[in-house]
């Protein structure tokens, strides 16, 4: 298995247990602060993983099969722009002053997260 498919894994594992935790009527600070932090931290692992390879194929690759790399690319910078901003918005502190929306923000971002993931299994995958 490719340090990729490990890293998707695990986010996708992560992703799950916030979705189970924002479940709960209330929210459990520690456990979400632990899991924010894995998860900002696997994610831009798995960020520089990504554009790494990108850069690797847009040199070797022919030009014919270039655009879905420079696709992924552009995408990946606006998914890490929306999650940026999420985080941004959504400090620990604001997310217990307002957990039902922090849950209804976060349902936003796991959506997107699951559509990168699964943009970058289908463009990078047949290259592992």
């Amino acid at each position: 298995m490719s340090d990729l498919e490990t890293l998707h894994e695990e986010l996708l594992e992560m992703l799950d247990a916030l979705e189970f935790l924002c479940a709960n009527p209330t929210p459990d600070e520690s456990a979400l602060a632990g899991l924010r932090y894995r998860l900002t931290r696997t994610s831009g692992a798995r960020r520089k993983l990504v554009e790494s390879l990108c850069i690797t194929l847009q040199m070797t690759l022919p030009k014919a099969e270039i655009a879905p790399i420079r696709a992924l690319r552009e995408a990946n910078i606006a998914a890490m722009t929306f999650s940026s901003d999420h985080i941004g918005t959504w400090s620990l502190r604001q997310v217990m002053k307002d957990w039902p929306g922090y849950c209804a923000a976060s349902k936003q971002v796991r959506q997107t997260m699951r559509e990168q993931i699964a943009l970058e299994r289908d463009t990078l995958y047949p290259y592992l």
